[in-house]
């Protein structure tokens, strides 16, 4: 079980702070409830302590953190011919929350995204909403794992990115 004061990362929305713990009663039958709210923002959501249908886990230490952006590498990437599987993937692994897997995402789309500009073109609205939902997934999980900023982290993985092109 998590604590009140906690930051968690819950399902889709990524990282959320858990205000409270409370009992709540709902169709005749009362449980614990975590009400939460994702970073940087003021909706709130409750679910269920014990709800089996979301992945709910802890915020990854810093050694984890700095795992996955020494992760980031020309090597490290994913490969698709068919640009409707690859949307596909890039969206269920981002969907799947897997830190590794997202910056690989993230890394992926970036290189694309260089090899278009050296063509005179630009990446693709569908690439343009996949990285963004990566970087929101993932920064704010790297930011508190390592006491930094999410603009920080951002600028980190730029650099790394830099680093590679």
């Amino acid at each position: 079980m998590f604590h009140e004061g906690e930051y968690i990362v819950y399902s889709h929305h990524g990282v959320c702070f858990i205000d409270e713990i409370k009992e709540n009663t709902i169709d005749k039958e009362t449980k614990l409830y975590y009400v939460m709210h994702p970073f940087n923002e003021k909706s709130r959501i409750m679910t269920p302590v014990d709800n089996d249908k979301v992945r709910m886990r802890s915020i990854m230490s810093s050694e984890e953190a700095e795992e996955v952006l020494d992760s980031v590498s020309s090597d490290n990437i994913y490969v698709f011919e068919d640009r409707k599987r690859r949307d596909q993937a890039y969206t269920q692994t981002i969907r799947d929350g897997d830190p590794m897997d997202i910056i690989k995402v993230i890394t992926s789309i970036l290189i694309d995204e260089q090899e278009k500009a050296e063509e005179g073109k630009k990446l693709s609205t569908t690439d343009k909403r996949l990285l963004e939902k990566a970087e929101k997934y993932l920064y704010p999980e790297l930011s508190i794992a390592l006491g930094l900023e999410v603009d920080s982290i951002r600028d980190r993985v730029t650099s790394l990115f830099q680093e590679l092109v």
